[in-house]
């Protein structure tokens, strides 16, 4: 690799590596959130199925204190859930972001506008209802459970 005379020059077989490696790691960085995220939620959903299970038993039993015990361990796994999905839903977008401007200078480069897959906008804030959505029926479920079972 030969070194640049002036600060603004760079070889183009530079260039091309410099890209490959940003493209590499926007691509890791949103792919390693989005992963998490979704093993987060995965985790989530086996927790609050064994949850649900011991709520009905303890209902079934007729132990009301125990099954509001476990709603409200609901209500608090779904909060921490959020929290982190949310976390890392976020840093996603900030590689989604990345990816999209290494798209637009591959496909100018290459002139070939189907390359340009991803599309948010630079300082574009992603559509966060649906999650805010889901969390707030799960709240309100283990909510109206611990209220079930209190009132029981």
């Amino acid at each position: 690799m030969t070194v640049p005379q002036t600060p603004g020059e760079r070889p183009a077989a530079d260039d091309t590596a410099l890209l490959i490696a940003a493209l590499n790691h926007a691509w890791d960085w949103y792919d390693a959130r989005i992963n998490r995220g979704l093993q987060v939620l995965n985790y989530f959903l086996v927790a609050i199925a064994v949850l649900a299970t011991a709520y009905v038993s303890s209902i079934n039993g007729r132990h009301y204190a125990i099954a509001a015990a476990i709603a409200s361990s609901g209500a608090a796994l779904t909060a921490v859930t959020f929290m982190v999905g949310y976390r890392q839903r976020h840093q996603a977008a900030v590689g989604e972001v990345a990816l999209a401007e290494l798209q637009n200078r591959v496909a100018a480069r290459l002139t070939i506008d189907s390359l340009r897959m991803v599309g948010p906008e630079a300082g574009k804030i992603p559509n966060y209802f649906p999650v805010w959505l889901a969390f707030a029926l799960a709240l309100l479920l283990s909510i109206g459970s611990v209220l079930y079972a209190l009132i029981h």
